[in-house]
């Protein structure tokens, strides 16, 4: 099965291991970006990935 490329919010702490304050911790201190379409809230798999693997915040626009 193919990485996704979004995942809501509340599936992300499954898929990387981290509680879901945790997610809008970093998203609060410019780590990773929320999205929001529809009423949902989505992060995007490589931007936490790339968060996690380089320790550094990812370019938030």
């Amino acid at each position: 099965m193919p990485t996704p490329i979004y995942v809501r919010i509340n599936a992300a702490p499954e898929l990387f291991g981290a509680s879901l304050r945790t997610f809008y911790r970093w998203a609060n201190d410019g780590s990773i970006r929320i999205y929001k379409r529809g009423g949902c809230s989505f992060v995007k798999v490589t931007e936490v990935m790339a968060w996690i693997e380089e320790g550094t915040s990812t370019e938030v626009a």
